[in-house]
Formats: C-alpha cells, structure tokens, sequence
C-alpha cells in the first residue's frame, strides 16, 4: 500500500483491536456455514482491513494474525468434534469389550489349520512342500541379445572370442544358431 500507515495508541488502538476480533468472529461463523468458497475469501479482507488501519503496525503481524485466527480455531474444533461424533455413531455400534477376540475366534474356527486352537483337536500335521523342480540353465536374454549382435556382424574371430568368454552359454546358443538356420534352409 502507498498510503501512510496510521500508528494507533490508546483507545484507537483498543477499538481496533475489539473491531478485528469482532469481524474475525463473524467471518469465522460465516466461514463455518460455508458461505465462503474458500478459507482465503474470508480471512484475506481482515488482513487487508488490519493492515490498513494501522494495527500491524501498531501491534505486529503476528498479534494481527493470532487475532484472526483464534475463532477461525474455535470453529474448526466444533467441525472435528461433529466428526469424530458422526463417525464414532456409524462405525461403533455398541460392540462388546472382546469384540477383537471373537472376531478372531469366529475366523480361526473356520479356518481348518487353525480350528485345533479353539476345539482342543491336535494341531494338523504340517504339510510338505513340494520340492522344486530345477530349471535347466538357459542364457540371459541379454546374453542371447549380444550373441545375436556378435554373429550378424559376420566376424568369425570376435565371434569365436566371445563364446570362448562364454563358455556356460555356448551349447544353449549353438542350440538357437541351428534353430535360425533350419528355418532358412
């Protein structure tokens, strides 16, 4: 602003103050009621208003901003409180205190590894699993990739180098220049 500030003492600045809370309380109200689309159309003309006057300079940026806030507070402590009331009401029937333990209860007794916990019946003997069957070794994609590379440049020695660096990979890959070469025959 390029207006000079007004600086504010006594009972000026008393009224200023009791005048800001005053309007923070009824745009904070307003604001509670959703008459404002956004937070920033009802606190923004308080700062404005504050500025001014003269009571940011008066008292500072901060006191102003305390001031303005402290309703807006109030009233989002009352929409918490109407929450947690309105949530608590739909979620919390009136459950019983061991509610988590027959919860618990109900799915171990359905479940037939776990119904030995609840009847006295001796736990169900612990199946064996499968064992794994190995793969046979096939070469990275990667691997097949380079040989690939390697073999279209037609260089018969770097060719031979490179499997010669390869050695686990070779029959696999003799394997694959066979297959390539049935087809074009």
């Amino acid at each position: 602003m390029n207006a000079p500030v007004k600086i504010l003492d006594g009972q000026a600045l008393d009224d200023a103050v009791g005048l800001l809370e005053t309007r923070a309380l009824i745009r904070a109200y307003l604001e509670y009621e959703h008459q404002f689309q956004h937070l920033a159309d009802a606190i923004d003309p308080l700062q404005e208003s504050a500025e001014a006057s003269g009571l940011v300079a008066a008292i500072g940026q901060d006191r102003v901003q305390e001031i303005i806030a402290k309703p807006f507070e109030r009233f989002r402590d009352i929409v918490a409180a109407e929450i947690a009331a309105e949530f608590i009401t739909e979620i919390e029937p009136d459950l019983p205190d061991d509610y988590a333990l027959c919860l618990v209860r109900e799915w171990e007794l359905s479940d037939e590894r776990d119904r030995w916990k609840w009847t006295g019946d001796m736990p169900p003997a612990a199946r064996r699993a499968e064992p794994k069957k190995a793969r046979p070794y096939e070469p990275a994609a990667s691997t097949i990739d380079a040989f690939l590379f390697v073999l279209g440049t037609g260089d018969v020695e770097r060719l031979s180098a490179w499997l010669a660096r390869h050695p686990a990979d070779a029959p696999h890959l003799l394997r694959i220049y066979e297959g390539q070469n049935a087809n074009r025959a």
